[in-house]
């Protein structure tokens, strides 16, 4: 990550999925990449995990 840039949760995602979601259906197509984006990110951070997932993985396969 880089210095100044928080991390978004995964629920955050989710969230802005649903209202992205609403958005296409109100706007049609000129919103569908905003959507895609934000399937993109939200498959990324769920296979990412949290911080902690990440250690107890690394830990296990030790």
């Amino acid at each position: 990550m880089r210095a100044g840039v928080e991390e978004i949760s995964v629920e955050r995602i989710e969230k802005m999925l649903l209202i992205a979601a609403e958005l296409v259906d109100r706007r049609g197509p000129i919103a569908q990449p905003i959507l895609d984006r934000l399937e993109r990110e939200y498959l990324a951070a769920k296979a990412r995990g949290t911080a902690v997932d990440r250690i107890r993985k690394m830990i296990s396969a030790s």
